[in-house]
């Protein structure tokens, strides 16, 4: 698994932001933290390196550049709340297999929001997750599984909140 670390998110404020070195630095200590960490994720800053800033653009990059890999995009139902927002949002789910995890406050909007609304017919059953890489796509899932009330917003709070102690 690739946890991509974006130089910048075109939809946040570059205000409050840590230098992309310091997130590389925490999303590393975060996937190797005990009782979460596993060595198969690989938290890279690869969007630096293609130069793409936008999803679709970097989905494209990595199949260009991988062929034969068979990626599957991982993101939050915060995520799938606001995707209409992102550049051609609807053809991320045309370029590969999506899986959503739950967020807090956020997963019941999501489930019913645009995106979700819009590719309804091209969701799957969570059974048929573990083969979701093999699917054609558009195609996702929503996964249940325990909701985590981290989130960067709230981490670049309390790291604000602590640096004027």
């Amino acid at each position: 698994m690739w946890w991509l670390v974006s130089p910048q998110n075109p939809l946040k404020s570059e205000t409050g932001m840590a230098p992309l070195a310091e997130r590389l630095a925490a999303a590393r200590a975060f996937a190797n933290e005990p009782g979460f960490g596993d060595p198969r994720i690989k938290v890279t800053d690869i969007e630096r390196e293609l130069g793409t800033r936008y999803t679709v653009d970097t989905l494209a990059a990595l199949q260009q550049r991988f062929p034969a890999i068979r990626f599957v995009w991982l993101m939050g139902a915060d995520n799938l709340l606001q995707i209409p927002r992102w550049r051609n949002w609807r053809a991320v789910f045309r370029a590969v297999p999506v899986a959503i995890f739950p967020r807090p406050t956020y997963s019941m909007r999501a489930l019913a929001g645009k995106a979700a609304r819009r590719f309804a017919r091209h969701r799957i059953r969570e059974f048929r997750a573990p083969r979701l890489a093999d699917m054609r796509p558009p195609v996702w899932v929503f996964l249940h599984a325990e909701n985590d009330p981290q989130s960067a917003t709230r981490i670049r709070a309390q790291r604000r909140a602590d640096a004027h102690e």
